[in-house]
């Protein structure tokens, strides 16, 4: 895994994240270095979702990909200013697809019974409801 897919004078940028296992077939990437958060790819070229959890397991963010490699769904558990305070699990749902267009993406909370939940609640360990 590299350097979140990037390139700096025509070459690749130093591996930041390592895959540490899979869920389901869904790649869990880790941070190479224990003192630097992670954030997932903006683009996926070997993957079309990719999982992250904390130190403990937890699951932290899902990021999934369409087959330009572009973002168009990502959930996440953590403080999400305009949806509640501490950790909320939300998704940003891209409809139009790619990193660039995340400010302008639909937020919204997720809970039992919504279906983006019921479709990925095997990923959402130690989530708080």
């Amino acid at each position: 895994m590299g350097g979140r897919g990037t390139f700096a004078s025509g070459n690749n940028v130093a591996y930041s994240y390592q895959t540490v296992g899979k869920i389901e077939g869904v790649k869990v990437l880790r941070s190479k270095n224990s003192g630097t958060s992670l954030k997932l790819p903006e683009e996926a070229h070997s993957s079309k979702a990719y999982l992250l959890l904390d130190d403990n397991g937890m699951f932290r963010q899902y990021r999934e990909y369409n087959d330009r490699h572009e973002v168009i769904l990502e959930i996440g558990y953590h403080n999400e200013p305009g949806l509640g305070r501490g950790k909320v699990l939300h998704a940003h749902i891209h409809l139009t697809p790619g990193i660039a267009n995340h400010a302008t993406a639909q937020k919204i909370k997720l809970s039992p019974g919504d279906p983006l939940y019921e479709k990925y609640k095997h990923f959402f360990k130690g989530v708080k409801q």
